[in-house]
């Protein structure tokens, strides 16, 4: 904390649920929660399993987030469904897909229907689905496109096509 210039971190996520050391790694942060040093604790990349192994081993405080891959060429219906059902936020990881979705053809016709790009078509499908959507990029330019998926909504049919 003192590298990062602040006495608490708002969100720390366990990154794995490697086995036989995530339970015990998540209770280490339930101690620094209650120490005011960590104000939420969050989990990345956690299947249904895994959570349900944490809540099983005695551990108190639901995870706040799961970062895992969601775009809509993986979806996992059920296991969103769940996490949803637990009160545990969803991080869509890999919105964009790395661009290699860029050039799908049901994409870029969207994109063109409502003059915007294919990055921020996924971007507004993960704001409709009600997950958490966080692009990663270095350029400034595509931070400021990648921010753009509030002044427009994908019709139901769209997204039915997505």
């Amino acid at each position: 904390m003192s590298d990062l210039g602040t006495e608490y971190v708002d969100l720390y996520l366990i990154h794995w649920p490697v086995p036989g050391k995530h339970v015990q790694a998540y209770k280490t942060l339930e101690i620094l929660k209650a120490e005011g040093k960590i104000k939420n604790i969050g989990v990345s990349n956690y299947a249904v399993e895994d959570y349900q192994e944490l809540m099983d081993n005695g551990v108190t405080v639901k995870p706040a987030v799961n970062q895992i891959e969601i775009n809509p060429f993986l979806y996992r219906k059920n296991t969103i469904e769940f996490f949803k059902k637990e009160g545990v936020v969803l991080q869509s990881y890999r919105s964009l897909r790395d661009g290699k979705a860029f050039n799908d053809p049901t994409i870029l016709e969207i994109a063109e229907a409502h003059g915007k790009t294919a990055a921020q078509i996924l971007g507004r499908w993960c704001v409709q689905k009600g997950l958490i959507y966080m692009p990663k990029s270095v350029k400034k330019d595509r931070m400021v496109e990648n921010a753009q998926v509030f002044d427009f909504e994908l019709t139901e049919k769209e997204m039915e096509n997505l």
